[in-house]
C-alpha cells in the first residue's frame, strides 16, 4: 500500500508519533470519568420518610445534642421497621406511621411518605437521587438515566463515525469536543432530572466522537507493528480515568461539584488541537495530496528524517493522474459500504457480534466482581486497576500469537470461566447491602445476591479475559476496516456494543426467574464470538487496507492456521531502509489495476 511505503520512509514510530499518541490519548481520561460518573452521581444511600414538623421529636427536651442521635430517635418513633437475622432494625424506606396526636411506638397504621425524605449523608453530601427524589416509586429513574446514557453512546457511535469519514479526523474531533464540553458543564447546573438525563444523552454522544477520533488518528499515523501499542495506551488511559474518578469522588462528595470537576478537563483538552493532525492516510484516500504532503513533511522533520524530492514529485503526479477518476475513486462513503461487498459484509457482521458480546460480558462480569465487600471508592479503584494488567497482557498476546488466535482465546476463556461460575458452590453468600454498586450500567442486586466468594474469584478471572478482549477488538476492527470506512465502521461497531448495554438490565432482571441465565448468556455468547473470530483474517504485521477494494481482497482464500510473517518494512522503529523507493508499490499497483 502506498501510504505504508511513505510512512516507512519518514519513520513509522518516531518522535512525532510518540508525542501525538500520548497527548491525544489523554482525552480518554475525562471520557472514562463520565462513563462511570453515575456510580457516584446517583449513589444509593439510606433514606426514610421525613416527618412533618408538628410530629417531630423534640430533641432538646430529650437532651439529644447529636444530630445522628436525634435522627435515630426520630426514626425509632415514626418509621416502621423489621428485624433482620442478626436482630438489627431495618427501617422502611417508603412508609411512616400515621400519627395524629401522640407519637407512639405501638402505632400500626402506616402511610406512604407524604412530606419528603431524609437521607443518610454520612458518605455523600448530595446525589441526584436525593435532590430529585429518585426513591421509592421513582427509584428506577436512575437506571433509566443510565439507559439513556447508553442510548447516547449508540447515537454518537453511528453519527460521529460517518462525520469522521466525511469531514476528517481533526475537524470531527474539534466539533465533538466543543459539544461535549458544553453539555457536560451545563449538566452541573440543571434544575430537574429531565434536564439532567437529556444532557447526559448529549454528553455520551459527543464524548464518543472525541474518543473515536483520537483512537483512529493514533492508529493511522503509525506502522503495523505498533498498532497494538497504540490501542494499549488508549485503554490504559481509560483505566486511569476510572482511577482518577475514584479520587475525585472521594474528595468531592456533592454531585454538582463532582460533575463540574470531571467536565472541566474537556476545556483543557482544546490544547490538543495544537498537536492533533489530520490523518495523511485519510487525506490521500480523499485525493487531497497537497495537504497530505505538508503533514508528511512535518512528520519527517520531527522524526529527523528527510522526505525525498522524488516522493513529493511522484505524489503530485499521482494527484494529477487521478483527477479524471476522482468521482469514481473518491466517492463519499456511507454506512452502506460496510455491507455492499460479500467479504467486507461477512467481516462486518462478525465484528459487530464480537463488540456486542464484549460489551455485554464486560459489564456483566464487572458487576459481579465489583462486590468486593470494601469501601465504594476503594472498590472503584481496585476494579479499574484490574484492567491495566489485562491490557498489558493483551498487548503481549496479540503481538506474539497474532490477532485472530488471541481474540478467539480471550473470548473462549472468558466465556468458559463465566460458565464455570454457574457450578462453583456458594460457600459464602455475601450480603448485597454491604457491597457498593461500582458499575451502575445495570442493576446488580439480582445477580450479586447469589454470588459467593468462590464465584467472585472465578468471575474476576473471566473479567480479566473479557477486558483484554474488549481492548483487542478496538484494535482489530481498525485493522480490518479500510481507511475510507474505518471511522464509520468503528462507530457502527460501537453502536452494536451499546445495544447490548441497553439489554444488559433486562438480562439481569430475568436472572430473578432463573439464576444461571445471565451467566449462560454472557458465557455462551463469549464462546460463540471466539469461534466466529477464527473466520476473520490475520492482520499482524499486515498493511491496513485503504480502499473498499483493499478491504474486500483482504482475507480471501482464508487459511485458519496462523499465517503471519514479519514484514521487513516495519522491523525498525524509525530508520528507513537504505535506497528504498517508497512509491514503487504505488506505480505497480496502478499499472496492475489499469490492466
Amino acid at each position: 500500500m502506498h501510504y505504508e511505503d511513505i510512512l516507512h520512509r519518514v519513520g513509522h514510530f518516531g518522535k512525532y508519533q510518540k508525542l501525538v499518541i500520548v497527548l491525544v490519548s489523554m482525552i480518554e481520561i475525562p471520557t472514562a470519568c463520565h462513563f462511570l460518573a453515575q456510580v457516584f452521581l446517583a449513589a444509593s444511600t439510606d433514606h426514610w420518610c421525613m416527618v412533618p414538623a408538628s410530629q417531630a421529636v423534640n430533641c432538646s427536651r430529650l437532651q439529644l445534642d447529636s444530630v445522628s442521635t436525634c435522627q435515630e430517635a426520630q426514626k425509632n418513633e415514626s418509621i416502621p421497621y423489621e428485624l433482620d437475622a442478626d436482630g438489627n432494625r431495618v427501617y422502611s424506606s417508603c412508609e411512616r406511621y400515621s400519627i395524629e396526636e401522640d407519637i407512639s411506638e405501638n402505632a400500626t397504621d402506616v402511610i406512604a411518605c407524604d412530606a419528603g425524605w431524609d437521607f443518610d449523608r454520612s458518605r455523600y453530601k448530595s446525589t441526584i437521587n436525593e435532590e430529585f427524589n429518585l426513591v421509592c416509586d421513582r427509584e428506577d429513574f436512575a437506571g433509566i438515566a443510565q439507559s439513556v446514557w447508553f442510548a447516547g453512546l449508540l447515537t454518537g457511535s453511528l453519527v460521529w463515525g460517518s462525520v469522521g469519514d466525511w469531514l476528517g479526523r481533526r475537524k470531527t474531533f474539534f466539533l465533538s469536543l466543543t459539544l461535549v464540553s458544553i453539555s457536560s458543564i451545563v449538566t452541573a447546573f440543571v434544575p430537574s432530572f429531565a434536564a439532567f438525563t437529556t444532557l447526559r444523552f448529549f454528553t455520551a454522544a459527543c464524548a464518543c466522537g472525541a474518543a473515536f477520533m483520537t483512537f483512529v488518528i493514533s492508529l493511522e499515523i503509525v506502522g503495523a507493528s505498533k498498532r497494538v501499542l497504540v490501542g494499549t495506551v488508549a485503554a490504559i488511559m481509560f483505566a486511569l480515568g476510572y482511577i482518577f474518578l475514584s479520587f475525585f469522588a472521594y474528595f468531592i462528595r456533592e454531585w454538582r461539584h463532582l460533575q463540574l470537576a470531571i467536565s472541566l478537563p474537556y476545556v483543557v483538552a482544546f490544547l490538543l488541537l495544537l498537536v492533533f493532525p489530520e490523518s495523511p492516510r485519510w487525506l490521500i484516500s480523499k485525493g487531497r495530496f497537497t495537504e497530505a504532503r505538508q503533514i508528511i513533511a512535518k512528520i519527517a522533520k520531527v522524526n529527523g528524517t528527510e522526505v525525498p524530492v522524488s516522493l513529493l514529485e511522484n505524489l503530485e503526479n499521482f494527484q494529477d493522474n487521478e483527477k479524471d477518476h476522482k468521482p469514481k475513486s473518491f466517492h463519499r462513503t456511507t454506512l452502506l459500504d460496510l455491507f455492499r461487498t460479500p467479504n467486507i459484509r461477512k467481516k462486518t457482521f462478525i465484528i459487530f457480534f464480537a463488540w456486542f458480546v464484549a460489551n455485554m460480558a464486560y459489564y456483566g462480569l464487572s458487576l459481579s466482581t465489583s462486590s468486593l465487600g470494601i469501601d465504594d471508592y476503594v472498590a472503584a479503584f481496585v476494579s479499574a486497576a484490574l484492567e491495566i494488567p489485562s491490557y498489558l497482557f493483551c498487548w503481549f498476546f496479540m503481538d506474539k500469537c497474532g490477532r485472530r488466535f488471541s481474540l478467539a482465546s480471550l473470548f473462549v476463556s472468558g466465556g468458559v470461566l463465566c460458565l464455570i461460575t454457574i457450578f462453583v458452590p456458594l460457600e459464602s453468600i455475601p450480603d448485597p447491602a454491604r457491597f457498593p454498586r461500582v458499575f451502575s450500567a445495570c442493576n446488580p442486586d439480582p445477580f450479586l445476591s447469589a454470588v459467593g466468594v468462590g464465584r467472585v474469584v472465578v468471575a474476576m478471572m473471566g473479567k480479566f479475559a473479557i477486558s483484554a478482549a474488549f481492548s483487542h477488538i478496538y484494535i482489530y476492527s481498525c485493522e480490518l476496516f479500510p481507511t475510507v470506512i474505518r471511522s464509520v465502521g468503528l462507530g457502527a461497531s460501537s453502536m452494536a456494543a451499546r445495544i447490548s448495554g441497553i439489554l444488559c438490565p433486562i438480562i439481569l432482571i430475568l436472572g430473578k426467574y432463573w439464576e444461571p441465565l445471565p451467566l449462560c448468556v454472557f458465557g455462551g455468547g463469549s464462546v460463540l464470538a471466539g469461534l466466529l473470530s477464527l473466520i476473520l483474517p490475520e492482520t499482524l504485521c499486515r498493511d491496513m487496507p485503504d480502499t473498499v477494494q483493499d478491504g474486500e481482497d483482504a482475507g480471501l482464500g482464508l487459511n485458519l492456521g496462523r499465517c503471519c510473517q514479519k514484514d521487513s518494512l516495519d522491523s525498525n522503529d524509525s530508520k528507513p531502509l537504505d535506497n528504498y523507493l517508497p512509491l514503487s508499490t504505488i506505480e505497480k499497483s496502478r499499472n496492475e489495476r489499469a490492466v
